[in-house]
């Protein structure tokens, strides 16, 4: 997975060149572009991006929370490159429109309503059954996207049981008032919590 440098901007053309070496030094490896222009600085339309594909990236993971342009990766261009949704709270927009997978940092937190989310949209095709789940999990993710994101992954982990060993500084685990809200809400959803 390859993302942008960030602070100083590349062009698309530094970019591509940027790409293209890491491809060759890798013996030719598929590359997994990480589009966070939130991050990065890097802003690229749907067709610059599947045009990345000729200076060896196969995949993208879009974390830009920009539905339009998913949208478009997923249906205009999914013969050039194939697109993960990287945007918690898009990823029952995206499976439901034919992404191929999800990196989404949520599963970390609730791997078993991530599970029966796939298994309802992406294998048994079954709509009604995946918006059914999705209710419970889009209040979670929203809560995600609203603290900073290490931060809230980390203390769900903490919540469930599995220790992290917390999150670097200048960051640290999300507040108890904070902590209790999030412990609601995977409760509200049927997660146990320790």
């Amino acid at each position: 997975m390859v993302v942008p440098p960030f602070y100083d901007a590349p062009n698309l053309e530094q970019l591509r060149e940027l790409l293209a070496e890491v491809h060759a030094a890798s013996g030719n490896l598929p590359i997994v572009y990480y589009n966070i222009p939130s991050a990065s600085g890097v802003t690229l339309e749907p067709e610059q991006i599947a045009a990345l594909s000729d200076v060896g990236v196969k995949y993208m993971k879009d974390t830009s929370g920009n539905a339009p342009a998913l949208t478009e990766l997923l249906f205009r261009y999914h013969g050039a490159i194939t697109t993960f949704n990287g945007w918690d709270t898009l990823t029952f927009y995206g499976l439901a429109a034919g992404a191929k997978g999800s990196v989404w940092g949520a599963t970390n937190v609730i791997p078993e309503l991530s599970i029966q989310l796939w298994d309802a949209i992406a294998i048994r095709h079954d709509i009604q059954a995946g918006r059914e789940l999705w209710t419970k999990i889009w209040p979670i993710c929203k809560f995600l996207e609203s603290h900073n994101y290490a931060s809230a992954v980390k203390t769900g982990m903490e919540l469930r049981g599995w220790r992290t060993g917390g999150v670097r500084k200048p960051f640290k685990l999300l507040s108890d008032k904070h902590k209790a809200e999030l412990e609601a809400l995977l409760k509200d959803a049927g997660v146990k919590t320790v």
